[in-house]
């Protein structure tokens, strides 16, 4: 994205419209039955990127998909929706920790999600030409909450121990690290029993989880027409500016490990 595009970009999330646009999705996430929410399967912050990115390039093609009858606001909403999930989510984890009682426990998940995102960097990296290992990665990073943190420290601490060879060239002790996530994650596992933190419910979650689903409709909405738009777009060049992160990431993955 270029300046021009991205200084655009922010000027339509400041614009009285977009805050407008925002307001509606939270309107509208309220209203959603319960019966239509789960969780989410994958990480938000990879749904977000998703998002944004499909919003960018709804916005670059507006013409081609306008005029296969998408609304020419699908872009604005997309990134409206985009914006209501990241306000949600970035309450969801506040509201989480303050469920904890004690500080103690505030403080080690914050060491244990610094560990997890430092370890995950390094094994990407590490890892970049090992398709099993670059599966277990896509794996661990679709964890959330507290327990998958623990279970994440614990799957990565594996990883490490069978990746020791690849960690050492890219100098990193694998034996060393693999020993600091058993431990933390054992520390953590035993604080959040004690303080049955893993158990937190909020209203910010629930709201998160509604925009969520109504983040991933309007994604399917763009897919939808996209796929028609430029199905003759054999360079892909087009087409592939509406495909997933995930999906980008899958097909990336060397055929051997």
């Amino acid at each position: 994205m270029g300046k021009k595009t991205k200084k655009a970009a922010a000027s339509t999330r400041n614009s009285a419209e977009h805050v407008a646009a925002v307001y509606v999705a939270l309107q509208l996430a309220d209203a959603l039955p319960s019966e239509s929410l789960k969780p989410p399967d994958g990480s938000v912050e990879e749904l977000l990127r998703d998002a944004r990115q499909i919003a960018a390039a709804a916005r670059a093609h507006e013409a081609e998909l306008v005029a296969r009858g998408l609304s020419p606001t699908m872009a604005g909403v997309l990134e409206a929706r985009a914006d209501a999930l990241s306000q949600t989510q970035a309450l969801w984890m506040a509201d989480r920790r303050k469920g904890l009682r004690k500080e103690s426990t505030a403080a080690l998940i914050a060491e244990a999600e610094e560990a997890r995102a430092d370890v995950l960097a390094v094994a990407d990296l590490a890892l970049r030409r090992s398709r099993d290992g670059l599966g277990r990665l896509a794996n661990i990073r679709e964890g959330e909450g507290l327990a998958d943190l623990a279970a994440d420290l614990r799957d990565l601490a594996g990883l490490v121990s069978d990746a020791e060879d690849a960690f050492a060239l890219v100098n990193e002790d694998a034996v060393l690290v693999s020993d600091r996530l058993k431990k933390l994650g054992k520390k953590l596992s035993d604080a959040l029993a004690d303080e049955d933190g893993g158990r937190v419910v909020s209203s910010s979650r629930d709201r998160r989880d509604r925009l969520v689903v109504l983040v991933r409709d309007a994604l399917e909405e763009v897919r939808a027409y996209a796929r028609v738009a430029f199905r003759k777009d054999f360079t892909n060049e087009r087409r592939g500016a509406f495909t997933s992160v995930a999906a980008r990431r899958r097909r990336k993955l060397p055929r051997s490990s």
